[in-house]
């Protein structure tokens, strides 16, 4: 066909300018593992601030525990942590605040949550970005458990977070970061991770009852932002060499695109270019740093 124009993807129309942070601004955030990719990448390039201080976190259940008690001051105690296979473990947290005694558990628990309470008092922008509606509750505690800590499964029972249960858990995280920070731009996404491989239709309905919720959770609050990392990946990036092996999480160059989006979204012209050069120092050091004679 003479002149046709063929298209190669399909463009998602993010925001072009919604923030315009500088270099001194503080980022939080919670979430899942692509949010915390995300926000360490921002970390390294000189940007302040904390992400997931229970841990790399799925539900959006999960994520309010942590800012409720971050808003009420309510620090962790030995009862909120349980030994299994010589470990001490809670079930707010991820396997990485794990630890051989009571004490060190309970310590690095509220450590982080002191700090990332301080943190998101100073902070400009506070990224949340739920994975999943799929919880697995613990059938004798009768809680949700941010993670299973490899207890056996005849424990737990995985269901589905209802709407409500999901609208209800994100209007709890949003009120809480307001009653800490009143000025804190609150930017929501959902992480294009594909869980459960095997059950994709439950994937789907899980991201489903997520999405429904989140709408509903920003008509309440309208000064919400919403980025599409989801629709970036899924539509503009839908292709299986912009994923890993495992062919459910974007590899590195899909996580360079949506961060160069993000970046783009709010920061200002200024910082973008101080980061960029930031990552070829970074790049270089790591290269000369590879090249050195083993010892």
């Amino acid at each position: 066909m003479k002149n046709a124009e063929f298209k190669f993807m399909t463009p998602v129309n993010a925001p072009e300018k919604l923030l315009s942070l500088d270099m001194d601004s503080v980022v939080t955030g919670s979430g899942s593992c692509f949010a915390e990719d995300m926000l360490e990448r921002l970390f390294s390039l000189g940007i302040k601030g904390l992400t997931n201080p229970c841990g790399t976190l799925y539900n959006a259940v999960s994520m309010y525990n942590h800012f409720e008690r971050a808003a009420e001051k309510r620090l962790y105690s030995a009862a909120d942590f349980f030994e299994y296979n010589g470990l001490w473990n809670g079930w707010e947290h991820h396997g990485s605040f794990s630890k051989a005694s009571l004490e060190e558990a309970v310590e690095l628990s509220n450590r982080k949550l002191v700090e990332f309470r301080t943190l998101l008092e100073k902070s400009s922008m506070c990224i949340v970005t739920p994975s999943s509606s799929v919880v697995y509750e613990h059938l004798p505690e009768k809680r949700i458990a941010a993670n299973c800590h490899k207890l056996p499964g005849k424990e737990f029972s995985r269901r589905l977070l209802e709407y409500e249960e999901n609208l209800n858990a994100l209007k709890g995280i949003v009120e809480a970061i307001r009653r800490l920070n009143k000025d804190c731009s609150i930017v929501f996404t959902v992480s294009p991770v594909r869980h459960y491989p095997g059950e994709l239709t439950l994937n789907t309905l899980s991201k489903s009852l997520l999405f429904a919720a989140l709408k509903s959770c920003m008509e309440k609050f309208p000064d919400m932002v919403y980025f599409p990392s989801y629709e970036i990946v899924m539509d503009e990036l839908r292709d299986y060499r912009f994923y890993n092996e495992d062919m459910l999480h974007p590899n590195e160059l899909a996580r360079k695109i949506i961060f160069a989006r993000f970046t783009k979204t709010f920061f200002s012209s200024e910082a973008i270019e101080i980061m960029e050069k930031s990552e070829k120092a970074l790049k270089f050091s790591n290269h000369i740093r590879m090249r050195q004679p083993f010892g």
